[in-house]
């Protein structure tokens, strides 16, 4: 919500700054017209030294906006608490002309318009932490995979390493959210289970109980079809062997 007065809005009506040692930071200021006529403002502020306001004065069109840009210089030391007792003041007045500075002074009938503002110190945004980029991680294991399954892969293919998705259109994650695969390539199907099943031991993987569960039936499922080709390569090898051994019988001498 704006703070307000006859002929400007100014929005927002508390200038927070991400605090930051040895570090410029900026806020925006958004000043509108309400009225019908040319509105000259001009911004003080109880601290001028700490911070640079561009521009510090101008003129607003009727029922039109403009931007001021409040600059805090690079501070070297915090304050306790974060707290800070800086204020500012917009001052505004109508006008048919330029600007003087003997247009914002109180006197001989001038009226002009004022509205405070403080200012606040907020604590940065915090960076990924440790725990989104695992997640993230098993997340670029998880969606390839589940495309493989999908379409019905076999885990000779897998096994293979010729598997290849490129530009993958959007699926649905197992982990709970739509993401793109670029180039992932799978090796073996041994390794994603090493590689699954190592994230999910680790603390960082805290997701609902159901994601757990579409996680496991795809590690059992991927099991089975594996348990199934190696079976059907020891049924395949036997045969050839049995085969091999018939080609090089020769019949006994009597």
């Amino acid at each position: 919500m704006a703070a307000s007065c006859d002929l400007l809005d100014v929005d927002p009506p508390e200038l927070q700054f991400p605090f930051v040692l040895d570090k410029q930071i900026s806020c925006p200021l958004r000043l509108t017209n309400r009225a019908d006529r040319t509105v000259a403002f001009k911004v003080k502020t109880t601290s001028p030294r700490k911070y640079c306001v561009r521009p510090n004065n101008g003129v607003v069109p009727p029922r039109s906006s403009c931007t001021v840009i409040v600059t805090m210089q690079a501070q070297k030391v915090a304050p306790p608490d974060l707290q800070c007792k800086d204020k500012f003041l917009v001052q505004s007045v109508v006008v048919s002309h330029g600007i003087t500075s003997q247009m914002f002074v109180k006197e001989g009938g001038n009226v002009v318009e004022e509205v405070k503002l403080k200012v606040a110190y907020v604590m940065p945004p915090e960076p990924p932490s440790e725990i989104a980029e695992e997640h993230d991680g098993l997340e670029r294991i998880l969606v390839p995979m589940q495309r493989i399954v999908d379409n019905g892969r076999s885990t000779s293919e897998l096994s293979s390493g010729s598997v290849s998705l490129r530009s993958a259109e959007e699926v649905g994650s197992p982990v709970g959210r739509i993401v793109k695969s670029e180039d992932f390539r799978i090796v073996k199907s041994e390794d994603f289970q090493k590689a699954a099943g190592s994230a999910l031991e680790t603390k960082a993987y805290a997701g609902p109980a159901e994601q757990s569960n579409q996680l496991s039936a795809i590690i059992a499922k991927l099991t089975e079809e594996k348990n199934s080709a190696l079976e059907q390569n020891r049924k395949l090898r036997d045969e050839l062997v049995s085969i091999w051994l018939k080609s090089c019988a020769f019949p006994l001498a009597p």
